[in-house]
């Protein structure tokens, strides 16, 4: 397993996915620095004695936890972590490499790389839970899950690039490389229009509500398992991604059309085959692990 590259690493953002970085990090033996930047003083006093058994240092200025930090690790939403740029780029050392997480890479990927220059690495673990906060991060959520790095073609430093890609390998997890374009497109299609259509379809039901509630089994429950996550950090991220997420709902909406016309006896046979297709679809999926709790 590759080394961290880094000795001194600052989270901005200790909810899920930032906090699950903090854990993974002293799982696998890192006695580096660990420093996370929270929103407040109540939020710092709230998570201290979750955070100490994991040597998690905290705070909510961000000049005293991003200084001398060599890798900085952008772990807040979307729509948060744009507007957070400006200031980290004001306190981040000037040799340290900057990373995200988010969930959606064009805008972010652009905007990050005119502030940080050649330093910033885009990136994305395609990884996640329905869970949020820092008691909900996990030592191995990244373990054997994939990571993007969407690094821009001349403009991100490959130097960078490669101790980001080594210290998500020390994790545990497979990283591979697109363009931001290309990732969000992709996304749109595997996780941003499913989330967004278990959030409606649930929506939907609820002029059905009381009737419904005993009636549920398996397949809804699972289904509906992801309406469990934070719908304000889902509508930024749809909305972060609309273009592509309009495409692949305009898609959908053409496949919903012509399914609704094989509702019929005589279609019946044409009926199955689309549900065989949409299973030998899923079995080409190489899917996260199923964590245990």
């Amino acid at each position: 397993m590759p080394e961290i590259p880094f000795q001194r690493v600052a989270i901005v953002g200790l909810g899920l996915m930032g906090g699950s970085v903090a854990k993974a990090l002293r799982a696998v033996g890192y006695e580096g620095q660990i420093h996370a930047a929270l929103p407040s003083a109540a939020a710092v006093a709230a998570l201290r004695s979750s955070a100490e058994p994991w040597r998690i240092e905290l705070g909510h200025q961000l000049p005293e936890v991003l200084v001398d930090a060599d890798l900085i690790l952008l772990a807040t939403p979307p729509k948060v972590l744009l507007s957070q740029l400006p200031e980290v780029a004001r306190w981040a050392d000037p040799a340290a490499v900057i990373t995200d997480l988010a969930s959606t890479k064009n805008t972010i990927a652009c905007r990050a790389t005119e502030i940080f220059g050649a330093r910033f690495v885009p990136g994305h673990p395609v990884v996640g839970s329905e869970m949020t906060g820092f008691p909900a991060a996990r030592e191995d959520l990244y373990r054997a899950a994939q990571v993007v790095l969407t690094p821009l073609t001349g403009r991100t430093d490959e130097l960078a690039l490669d101790k980001v890609r080594q210290f998500w390998m020390a994790l545990g997890a497979g990283v591979q490389e697109m363009s931001p374009q290309a990732h969000d497109a992709a996304l749109a299609a595997t996780s941003h229009l499913p989330h967004l259509l278990a959030y409606i379809y649930l929506a939907g039901l609820a002029p059905q509500f009381p009737g419904l509630e005993n009636l549920a089994g398996g397949g809804l429950r699972d289904f509906s398992r992801i309406v469990d996550s934070n719908p304000a950090l889902w509508a930024d991220i749809l909305q972060e991604n609309q273009q592509a997420v309009r495409q692949q709902l305009q898609q959908f909406q053409d496949n919903l059309r012509l399914v609704e016309q094989l509702l019929t006896d005589e279609a019946i046979p044409d009926l199955q085959t689309w549900l065989e297709r949409g299973k030998t679809v899923r079995q080409q999926f190489h899917f996260p692990p199923v964590l245990s709790e």
